[in-house]
């Protein structure tokens, strides 16, 4: 484990060597109840971190996917893409010539732009 890790877990929770565990795990519970988790330490170095169950289950839910969300969002990405299918297949059926004079089109507004800030300044 990284020492910047190590130290934000220390700073984070209250730290409880192995030994005090075993030997009062009652007040560990206490600690656990009030703080929500605690570091428990083996030979000064972070080895687990005990938690409460509702906590456990807090940190479970968050680390699950909201299917109905993602699937929303995949539903969005893919009418987004199916809806430039027209587009695509316009573009792909241009000729060379049609194609450069496109790509002259779309850049010549951006060669204004810079010439007006070229000015400004």
């Amino acid at each position: 484990m990284s020492a910047v890790l190590e130290s934000a877990l220390a700073d984070q929770l209250p730290s409880v060597s192995a030994t005090e565990l075993v030997a009062g795990i009652q007040k560990v519970g206490r600690t656990v109840a009030t703080h929500g988790a605690v570091l428990i330490t083996k030979h000064d170095q972070p080895a687990f971190v005990l938690m409460s169950v509702e906590r456990y289950r807090e940190l479970q839910r968050a680390a699950e996917p909201d299917l109905g969300t993602l699937g929303g969002e995949f539903d969005a990405m893919l009418a987004r893409m199916q809806g430039q299918g027209d587009a695509l297949a316009d573009a792909f059926a241009m000729t060379p010539e049609a194609i450069g004079q496109a790509a002259v089109k779309a850049a010549k507004p951006r060669q204004t732009a810079r010439k007006a800030v070229r000015k400004a300044a």
